[in-house]
């Protein structure tokens, strides 16, 4: 998170105990605002548009995680809307009411939405949860090593292997004075492959599941990866010391290195200016293009207090006008941070992303994905950004950890991820 996002959102958090103040006195009077809660920072801005057009009040109460805040605490002021992250639960059908009237009463035309993501959104068929935004992961490059780029618009993981096998050098001393990606170096890339190759977490027991043989083949690549083109994790953690301390863009454009790994939120808020040679590839599992865990998705909370309300803000969010107004005003304010899209990803709607898209970010034109390319994520639990931060990243660093063989010495045994898992919920219960 840039620096600017985050004083937007240490700020956001102080809203919560104003907001009741102010709620309650809207309560006993006449007008009854449109609560929504949001994990989604970039949201304030949407809500004070909709206020400039509407004659009802909309007011954010953002919460660090809206997932994980569900249900309200017995004294807290009921959300009506809920905006954000990890919806998709085992819990959805208690928090969420049922949205099929959307659809069926024309006041949202089903076909303006990816297919995909409205799947995301529905249980047994009924529809719980709009989508809103998504992003995508990609390795980002400087535009002067194309030739090392095979694809003109998305790359496997064995492309990058190759690319990165093909840029890396070696001087006279054995040391690496060029190295095109390591797996080691972006702790966000080891997870990325993990799915990639199949690990399939998701929710359930009292933390997640996972397929073993799946995992397992993942260490194994990323271990192979570094034996074969950087001898040893050691040589990858020893350059990126040495070089790699600057922002992704000044040590791109220095030549040192091929690529780095990022989301399309990420590269279009980076440090630096985004159009300065730097370009970048979607990245396939060789199937998809796996869209990020963290979908942002819209809910009419089953106790909202005004669910008519609500329905306007949604009718009005989700219209092409709209969102290209949302991504005009938040251009036009001239802040000192930079948002994208809408939420903080691509739209949801299809029409906004093919045409308004290109138009506030060039890269993008003739370069988004089809519909049938996106992969959805799987269902996975509220507090999955924390095992994910707590228990799979920490298996994944020590286990891809790649040396040599040394011949009449063992390797070491390493922890499984059953035993992460163990550790944690020691800890935590």
């Amino acid at each position: 998170m840039s620096a600017g996002r985050q004083r937007l959102a240490a700020v956001l958090r102080l809203l919560p105990a104003v907001l009741c103040l102010l709620l309650a006195s809207c309560v006993n009077g006449r007008d009854d605002p449109l609560v929504i809660w949001s994990d989604r920072a970039e949201l304030a801005s949407c809500i004070e548009l909709f206020n400039a057009t509407h004659d009802i009040k909309a007011v954010l109460v953002y919460k660090d995680s809206v997932s994980r805040s569900l249900p309200p605490a017995r004294d807290e002021q009921l959300p009506d809307l809920v905006v954000g992250s990890w919806l998709k639960t085992s819990s959805i059908k208690k928090n969420f009411s049922p949205i099929e009237k959307f659809f069926s009463q024309n006041k949202l035309p089903r076909a303006a939405f990816y297919a995909k993501l409205l799947d995301y959104g529905s249980v047994g068929g009924t529809q719980y949860l709009l989508p809103v935004s998504f992003n995508l992961p990609a390795v980002v490059f400087d535009e002067n090593n194309m030739a090392y780029v095979k694809d003109s618009h998305i790359l496997t993981l064995n492309q990058i292997w190759e690319a990165d096998a093909e840029f890396s050098t070696v001087d006279d001393k054995g040391v690496y004075s060029t190295m095109g990606f390591a797996p080691s170096w972006d702790q966000d890339f080891l997870y990325f492959a993990a799915k990639a190759k199949g690990a399939a977490f998701a929710e359930g027991g009292s933390t997640f599941t996972y397929d073993r043989n799946a995992l397992a083949a993942t260490v194994s690549y990323l271990k192979n990866w570094t034996l074969s083109n950087h001898t040893a994790s050691a040589a990858e953690q020893d350059f990126k010391f040495s070089y790699l301390y600057r922002p992704e863009s000044k040590w791109l454009s220095e030549g040192r290195s091929l690529f780095t790994f990022m989301n399309s939120r990420e590269f279009y808020t980076m440090e630096g200016d985004s159009d300065s040679g730097l370009s970048f590839r979607w990245i396939s599992n060789g199937s998809g293009i796996l869209i990020e865990d963290d979908m942002v998705c819209m809910g009419l909370y089953r106790k909202a207090r005004n669910p008519n309300k609500a329905e306007m803000f949604v009718e009005w969010f989700f219209q092409e006008e709209s969102q290209k107004a949302m991504m005009e005003r938040y251009r036009g304010m001239a802040l000192d941070t930079q948002e994208f899209g809408i939420a903080g990803g691509f739209s949801s709607i299809k029409n906004v992303n093919a045409v308004l898209f290109p138009v506030f970010y060039h890269e993008l034109l003739g370069n988004m994905p089809l519909e049938e390319q996106l992969l959805l994520p799987e269902a996975l639990p509220s507090r999955f950004s924390i095992f994910k931060e707590k228990i799979i990243i920490p298996f994944l660093v020590e286990n891809c950890q790649a040396e040599p063989p040394v011949e009449g010495r063992e390797e070491k045994a390493r922890r499984s991820l059953d035993d992460y898992i163990a550790d944690w919920s020691r800890q935590a219960f």
